[in-house]
């Protein structure tokens, strides 16, 4: 009798679980996804863009990372005769490499940009104090930025976000704009210093693609992955770590975001 009904027992469970199984399987992605898409727009906010700006900030990253825009008109075999001269005093390297396409991603690159200008047309954050953090940004993720044949350049997924935030918050005597400062340091501090830089460093096209180790062009695309590449999640993750930063001195979140939206309107039209 004992197995009979132990046997019994766990039939009679058997498809219940199977269920909870199969709908774990299909909510927790979608919980993750609701959770990145609400940080994302806290973070926009908290830049200063309303709610359907954020939203359309993040579903154009979104969108936008399915697009490479060509910056070349057929594959690049080897460096062009202007960089050949201007770096003929830095070493011998590779002039030559796998064929591969060069494109900017529209999603990864283009709207940050496009975020970035706008803050700094608004009048959000200090022009000096932003080009001073993208400068700080920019070295140190181009010092920490290492190539990978037929990947791209890696970099520590925490530095970019976690500089950016302690050089805004350095940067800024008023905590109320760290966030935005943060944005603009961190995504294009990021975008110039690991890809932009790297690109122009002599030899790292024959790291990113060696000779003969694809049979296909390569395409190499500046902002990568689009809305998960580093440049995207940094700008993301530096809003929220410098506002939270901001949040622990003020002792809570809310005068601070009550204090941003009124000086959203002064400003206003």
């Amino acid at each position: 009798m004992g197995p009979d009904i132990f046997s019994a027992f766990f039939q009679f469970f058997e498809i219940p679980l199977t269920i909870i199984a199969l709908l774990l399987i299909l909510i927790v992605p979608v919980i993750v996804i609701y959770l990145f898409l609400r940080l994302s727009e806290t973070a926009f906010e908290q830049i200063g863009f309303d709610h359907w700006h954020a939203v359309i900030a993040i579903f154009g990253s979104i969108i936008g990372s399915l697009v490479d825009i060509p910056l070349s008109l057929g594959p690049i075999t080897s460096y062009p005769g202007w960089f050949l001269t201007l770096t003929s005093g830095l070493g011998s390297y590779p002039t030559s490499f796998n064929p591969f396409y060069l494109a900017i991603n529209l999603g990864g690159a283009i709207v940050p940009m496009i975020l970035s200008i706008e803050l700094l047309v608004r009048g959000r954050v200090s022009a000096l104090r932003a080009g001073i953090g993208m400068l700080i940004v920019a070295v140190i993720t181009y010092l920490f930025a290492m190539p990978v044949a037929n990947e791209g350049i890696t970099l520590p997924f925490w530095l970019p976000p976690v500089l950016a935030a302690i050089v805004a918050l350095l940067l800024n005597r008023g905590y109320d704009k760290a966030p935005a400062l943060a944005y603009i340091s961190g995504s294009m501090g990021t975008l110039i210093g690991a890809d932009i830089f790297n690109l122009l460093t002599p030899g790292v096209l024959p790291a990113l693609s060696p000779p003969g180790s694809s049979s296909r062009a390569l395409v190499l695309s500046i902002g990568g992955a689009g809305v998960f590449d580093g440049i995207f999640l940094t700008g993301i993750l530096a809003v929220l770590f410098a506002a939270g930063i901001v949040c622990l001195f003020h002792g809570s979140c809310e005068g601070v975001v009550m204090h941003r939206h009124n000086k959203t309107r002064k400003i206003g039209p």
